[in-house]
């Protein structure tokens, strides 16, 4: 089996998808509501951080990014367009359609393009399910036990992964471990939501200003606002808000707002929420009958994680302490480096020989850069890739150094 990127997307999209509809959607309306008051320390000890909060609700997702247009939803080929291309009258062109783009590549950008809606059934890590609603069709992630199932409707296809649950349980228990070993050491007590929250506060004030905002309703739910603004010029994001359940803690809001843009630049809403466990019939799939089903082979974490555990050399710990400390200098506008050696070579071959790459894409002085109103990400020639919330002369300059 190839071991394309591509093909491994929608393992990594369902439980990615899962945690940040669990954390995050927006859409508030402006009718202010009466909570107690709470400080931005307060609002973040308050966030509800356990796994095991049941809900369901439909979610509305509005991203505008600036991306290219390209179509995601019909099944046009290249080869279709290029055959009409040759075909019809040079008149005609203005009636040719894009190239769509197909499978998992359009999975992807339909999270960071337009608008999407979905609905979300979520018991525990265990028990999810995400349907995505597209205009005739829909796509699923279900997560059930130890199986984790991607159904594209559209291309009646189906990718299956079966969990180990002996690697998860042990790998759990080492990074337990691991805490408790280390947990002295940190630089606050890691079981006192107050002091967690106050170090956070202390370690980005100097990059970020933190303010409990107004209350407002949120899918018929009272909730608290946190807002968080860059303070430096040399960042594409303006602000971040937060809203947070009034009752129980549960986020029910993210919203981000880019430089320069009247209207945020990306927000996932909860049109609806309920608390409460889903029917477990909700979390059953069987693949229909006609579907193409491809199992999804991953490799055991153990060795990975044995070296993860491993005590870094004194270098190594020099190293990373010296990038953090330049991250945490630089803030909102730090640029993040993926040296070639960090990179296999083949993945990144497969990326940019994609057809849609160019499309997405810009060429500048050494390189492609894919562009959005929040994010930039500079590939360069010799292959390297530099990604950050800044302009596109910033990553440049990164490169030339």
């Amino acid at each position: 089996m190839k071991r394309s990127i591509s093909r491994w997307i929608p393992a990594i999209v369902a439980p990615v998808l899962v945690a940040s509809f669990a954390v995050g959607s927006s859409v508030a309306s402006s009718a202010e509501v009466s909570l107690p008051d709470k400080t931005p320390s307060q609002i973040l000890q308050f966030i509800n951080t356990n796994p095991n909060v049941a809900f369901s609700g439909s979610i509305t997702k509005v991203a505008n990014l600036g991306l290219p247009a390209v179509n995601l939803l019909p099944n046009i080929s290249q080869a279709s367009v290029d055959q009409m291309k040759k075909t019809l009258p040079k008149g005609m062109s203005d009636f040719i359609p894009k190239a769509s783009v197909q499978g998992n590549l359009a999975i992807v950008l339909g999270l960071l393009a337009g608008t999407q809606q979905a609905n979300v059934y979520y018991n525990s890590p265990s028990l999810a399910r995400v349907q995505m609603l597209d205009q005739m069709s829909e796509r699923d992630f279900v997560v059930n036990g130890n199986d984790v199932w991607f159904y594209d409707a559209t291309q009646q296809t189906v990718i299956h992964h079966s969990v180990n649950s002996g690697e998860v349980t042990k790998d759990q228990s080492r990074l337990l471990s691991l805490f408790n070993e280390n947990s002295s050491k940190l630089p606050f007590d890691a079981l006192s939501p107050a002091s967690v929250a106050d170090y956070f506060l202390q370690q980005i004030s100097p990059s970020t200003t933190v303010a409990a905002g107004k209350n407002v309703l949120v899918a018929g739910r009272g909730a608290y606002e946190l807002t968080l603004t860059p303070k430096s010029t040399g960042t594409l994001v303006s602000s971040v808000s937060i809203l947070v359940d009034g009752r129980n803690g549960v986020p029910l809001s993210v919203v981000v707002n880019a430089v320069g843009q009247s209207n945020p630049a990306f927000k996932v809403s909860f049109d609806s929420v309920s608390f409460g466990a889903s029917a477990p019939s909700i979390f059953a799939f069987a693949p229909p009958t006609g579907a193409s089903v491809q199992e999804l082979a991953v490799p055991a974490t153990g060795d990975h994680m044995d070296k993860q555990l491993q005590a870094p050399s004194a270098g190594d710990k020099a190293a990373a302490q010296a990038q953090f400390e330049q991250a945490k200098s630089e803030g909102w506008s730090a640029v993040t480096e993926i040296p070639t050696s960090q990179i296999p070579a083949r993945e990144l071959a497969l990326l940019k020989s994609n057809s849609f790459f160019n499309v997405l894409t810009k060429p500048v002085s050494g390189g492609h850069i894919f562009s959005t109103t929040l994010f930039n990400i500079l590939f360069t020639d010799d292959g390297r890739i530099f990604a950050g919330s800044v302009t596109k002369e910033k990553l440049l300059e990164a490169a030339a150094r």
